[in-house]
């Protein structure tokens, strides 16, 4: 008999169903992003962003993530959880192509393609069409801080962290820090005026954006591996944890744990190697213009440094002198640092630090009156200040010790670099492109350091 006809194949799925959405040009910008339309020149006829993202080639990333959030009406995702994939996609995108250009694998523009500033300056205008986005699903206000979040971490970096696996590799995290100082919003940044801010880099991100995936071969046969990120110049990541999230899963045991840990900023006139780090942190303002609400010591926790719980293994809270310690020891290798012919700069091991009485009355002691030094027993700076640098350097190394890990771990402060006298000059580009070669040069030093002594 013939065979029974075939069943008819099934219907295909109705096509996915794409939430609308739209973009509210009213939506404020915040602090940062208002930098984006300064002029470095009133008779500028662009901002310097413009002039900036235009030289590098990063222009398109700003344009190109509206339209992927929100085209033709329709939104690039359904849900929250679309929306973390789509944005660490984008984030990822963005900071692939800061590293193809750095290390010269894709350069678009006229810029030099050493310079670092691209990225920061490509992501404000990503995260202002973030802030803008009105998709139709419903978004918390803290769902919508946490995809901003999402998106930070994706196009700094942290997200794209990996490593190989076993012996006979050494494994080495580096991070390094955005443009600061960068003056104030919605004004020009007038050359004429000596308050020439604006068009700031900083040359340990731009390290950082040149060293990511290099690899070292060492005398003992291994080969160590260097991978980076960047971290913002605001106190509100470091607070939530942002730095631990991106450090801790490489501490943690396994094929992959980190076997070297540095963090890096600029700082001063040569190049220092911070020994102690405080667990205080009250200076400057961050980029957003915020800094924490200290107003009492120790009452007010906001004064210290609080590692989350997640990872330090404990609340730190209420105050506790010793948990966590009020100072951190760097442990890296610094005479070898120090002896290596790195570069043109002096490096030099800082070991200043500076210390206050546990109370507020202390920080603040009525005129003419000293407290009494046996009792000047908690942080009040590290070699590296108060501020973001010293916050970067006491994170790391507080969890080296929670992990009980032996390994260098420690911060390079690099020389302050130059401005240049608009977008870019010859002079501004040489002189970062000296301290990145010396910053190099003092990683690979401490990569050296990790291959084994010859057996006896």
């Amino acid at each position: 008999p013939p065979a029974p006809p075939a069943p008819p194949p099934p219907a295909p799925p109705p096509p996915a169903v794409r939430a609308k959405c739209a973009m509210d040009s009213a939506v404020e910008a915040s602090y940062e992003e208002r930098r984006l339309p300064n002029k470095i020149a009133t008779s500028d006829a662009s901002s310097y962003s413009q002039q900036l993202l235009q030289a590098s080639g990063f222009d398109r990333f700003g344009p190109d993530f509206a339209a992927r959030l929100c085209s033709d009406g329709l939104a690039g995702a359904s849900s929250y959880d679309e929306a973390v994939a789509l944005l660490h996609a984008e984030g990822k995108k963005l900071w692939q192509a800061a590293l193809d250009r750095v290390q010269g694998r894709s350069v678009q523009g006229t810029l030099a393609k050493s310079d670092d500033r691209m990225l920061y300056w490509a992501r404000l205008t990503m995260t202002l069409a973030l802030r803008q986005w009105k998709p139709e699903f419903a978004l918390t206000d803290a769902q919508r801080a946490a995809l901003e979040n999402e998106f930070e971490r994706a196009s700094r970096g942290q997200l794209s962290i990996d490593f190989p696996e076993g012996a006979g590799h050494k494994r080495i995290l580096v991070s390094g820090f955005d443009p600061f100082s960068l003056g104030a919003p919605s004004s020009d940044d007038r050359i004429e005026s000596g308050d020439f801010e604006l068009p700031r880099g900083n040359p340990s991100g731009a390290t950082i954006l040149s060293l990511d995936g290099h690899t070292v071969a060492l005398a003992d046969g291994t080969t160590a591996v260097i991978r980076t990120f960047i971290l913002p110049v605001n106190y509100g990541p470091f607070i939530a944890g942002m730095q631990e999230d991106t450090l801790g899963p490489w501490f943690k045991p396994g094929g992959k744990r980190v076997d070297a840990s540095i963090t890096m900023s600029q700082g001063r006139t040569s190049f220092d190697l911070e020994h102690y780090n405080g667990r205080y942190h009250f200076s400057a303002v961050g980029n957003d213009n915020l800094r924490p609400p200290c107003t009492g010591f120790p009452s007010n926790q906001d004064c210290e440094i609080n590692p989350p719980e997640r990872w330090l293994g404990y609340s730190p809270t209420p105050w506790s002198k010793d948990a966590p310690s009020q100072f951190t020891v760097a442990s890296l290798p610094f005479q070898r640092m120090i002896d290596a012919a790195t570069g043109d700069w002096k490096v030099a091991r800082n070991d200043e630090y500076d210390v206050i009485e546990c109370t507020l009355d202390a920080l603040f002691p009525p005129e003419g009156t000293k407290p009494n030094p046996q009792e000047l027993n908690c942080a009040l700076q590290g070699g590296g200040g108060n501020y973001l640098s010293n916050a970067s350097a006491y994170r790391n190394t507080l969890l080296r010790d929670v992990f009980r890990l032996d390994i260098p771990a420690g911060h390079i402060h690099t020389p302050t670099m130059k401005i240049p006298r608009g977008v870019t000059d010859p002079e501004f580009e040489t002189h970062r492109d000296k301290i990145v070669a010396q910053s190099r040069n003092l990683v690979i030093e401490v990569a050296r350091s990790l291959a084994s002594p010859p057996a006896l």
